[in-house]
C-alpha cells in the first residue's frame, strides 16, 4: 500500500526539478488525488438521488483529472498539468449549481470552487490566485443573478445531505492540502538549514536569523581573540601520500579541530589548505574571548597528539592567538560573500602563529593581559613579524 501511495505521489517528479517545483508537482498532485474520488463518490450520490443529468458532471471532473494525471506522469509538464487541473475545477461546480436548478437546489456545491485561489496561493501563484478569485466572485454572482430552469430535483433529505458534505468537506481539504504544503516546506527548510549550517559558522546562522542584516556586506568593529592553527611540516609529510589520502588526512584533523573550537563558542571562519582559521567573540560578543581560545587550542593539541604517534606519524599543530579590535564581517560581492574579521588584530594572529613551533600556542600581549595570570606563560620578549614596523611581545603557553 505505502509503495502504490508513494508511486502516486511522484507523478511527473523529475530529477531535474529544482526544491519549489517539486513541492509545486507534489501538492498539485495530492489536490487531484484528493478531490477527483470525492467528485466520483459526489456523482454516485446523485445518481442514487434520482438526479442522472447532473451526476455526470462531478464523473466527468474525475475522467478530467484522471487524464490530467495520466498525461502529466507521461509528460512531466506542470504547466498544461496545472490547466488541466484548475480550469474544470473551477467551472464545472457552477455548471453542476445551475444545472439543480441554483444555490439552493444545488447545496451551495459550487463552494468547491473556491479552493482553486487557496490551491494557487499554496503553490505561489499569486497572480493565477488573484484571477481565480475574480473568476470565482464573477461566477458567484452570475450564479445567484441568474435562475436557470432544471428538471433535475434532489429529495430534501438528500439535498440537506449534500449542504452538510459541503460545509464540512470543503474546509477538511483546504485543511489537508495546507497542512501537506506546510510538512513540505518545512521539508525543504530544513534541508535548506542543514545545507546552510555546513556552509556556515554555527553562530553566525544563529545570529543571522534573528537579525538577517548581519548577512549584508560590510561589518563592525569587535573586541575578539583570533586563532590561526596551521599544521606544522604538512607539507613535507602529505608530499608521498595520494590527494585521496591527503583529504583524508585533513577530514581526520578537522574532525578532531572543529568541535574544540566550538565548543568554546568559536566561529570556525576558513579552513585555508590545512590550516584553521577562526574568531572567539564574534559574531556574539563573549568577555572571556581570549580564556576560551587559549581553552580552545589546548584541546586541539590535546586531541590531536594521538595523530603524531605511529604508525600514523602525522604532522602536529602550530598555534598563533592574538586579541584586540577587528573588524567583523561579510567581505565580497552581491553574488558570492564571505564571513571574516580584518585588521591588525588578525594580521599579528597569523604572524604569531608562525612564531609557534609543532605542538606550541604564541599568544599576542594583549591576550596575555586578559588571562591575567590564569595560565602559565612563557615570555619570548619583543620578536618582530612580519609586516609590522615595531616588535610584538610574544608568550607561549607552558
Amino acid at each position: 500500500m505505502q509503495g502504490i501511495l508513494r508511486r502516486l505521489l511522484s507523478i511527473g517528479a523529475d530529477p531535474a526539478d529544482d526544491a519549489d517545483t517539486r513541492l509545486r508537482k507534489l501538492l498539485l498532485v495530492v489536490a487531484a488525488l484528493t478531490i477527483a474520488p470525492l467528485a466520483l463518490l459526489w456523482g454516485l450520490l446523485y445518481w442514487i438521488g434520482g438526479a442522472t443529468g447532473p451526476a455526470l458532471i462531478p464523473w466527468a471532473y474525475t475522467a478530467i483529472s484522471i487524464v490530467g494525471l495520466a498525461a502529466f506522469a507521461v509528460t512531466r509538464r506542470y504547466t498544461w498539468f496545472a490547466v488541466s487541473q484548475f480550469t474544470p475545477y473551477m467551472i464545472l461546480p457552477f455548471l453542476l449549481m445551475w444545472n439543480l436548478g441554483g444555490p439552493v437546489n444545488g447545496s451551495g456545491v459550487a463552494v468547491w470552487a473556491g479552493l482553486g485561489p487557496i490551491v494557487a496561493l499554496l503553490l505561489g501563484h499569486r497572480r493565477m490566485g488573484t484571477a481565480l478569485v475574480a473568476l470565482y466572485a464573477g461566477l458567484v454572482v452570475v450564479g445567484v443573478l441568474v435562475t436557470v430552469p432544471s428538471e433535475a430535483s434532489l429529495p430534501s433529505w438528500l439535498r440537506d445531505l449534500f449542504f452538510v458534505l459541503n460545509l464540512a468537506g470543503v474546509p477538511l481539504v483546504a485543511w489537508l492540502l495546507v497542512r501537506v504544503f506546510a510538512g513540505g516546506q518545512e521539508g525543504v527548510l530544513q534541508s535548506v538549514r542543514s545545507m546552510v549550517q555546513r556552509f556556515l559558522p554555527t553562530e553566525l546562522v544563529r545570529v543571522a536569523s534573528a537579525d538577517p542584516h548581519r548577512l549584508e556586506l560590510g561589518g563592525e568593529i569587535a573586541e575578539v581573540t583570533v586563532m590561526f592553527a596551521d599544521l606544522g611540516g604538512y607539507s613535507t609529510y602529505a608530499e608521498r601520500l595520494a590527494p585521496s589520502e591527503v583529504v583524508a588526512l585533513l577530514n581526520r584533523y578537522f574532525a578532531v579541530v572543529l568541535p574544540a573550537i566550538t565548543e568554546e563558542g568559536g566561529t570556525p571562519m576558513q579552513l585555508p589548505g590545512d590550516a584553521v582559521f577562526a574568531v572567539f567573540g564574534a559574531p556574539m560578543a563573549r568577555a572571556d574571548h581570549a580564556a576560551r581560545a587559549c581553552r580552545a587550542a589546548s584541546a586541539i593539541l590535546a586531541r590531536t597528539a594521538r595523530f603524531a604517534e605511529e604508525p600514523m606519524g602525522g604532522p602536529r599543530f602550530c598555534i598563533g592567538l592574538n586579541s584586540g579590535p577587528t573588524l567583523v564581517g561579510n567581505i565580497g560581492s552581491d553574488e558570492f560573500r564571505n564571513f571574516t574579521a580584518i585588521g591588525d588584530t588578525t594580521n599579528v594572529a597569523a604572524r604569531l602563529q608562525g612564531l609557534a613551533g609543532a605542538g606550541e600556542i604564541v599568544i599576542g600581549p594583549e591576550t596575555a593581559r586578559m588571562l591575567d595570570g590564569s595560565v602559565a606563560l612563557v615570555p619570548l620578549g619583543p620578536v618582530q613579524v612580519k609586516g609590522r614596523a615595531g616588535s610584538v611581545e610574544a608568550f607561549r603557553l607552558a
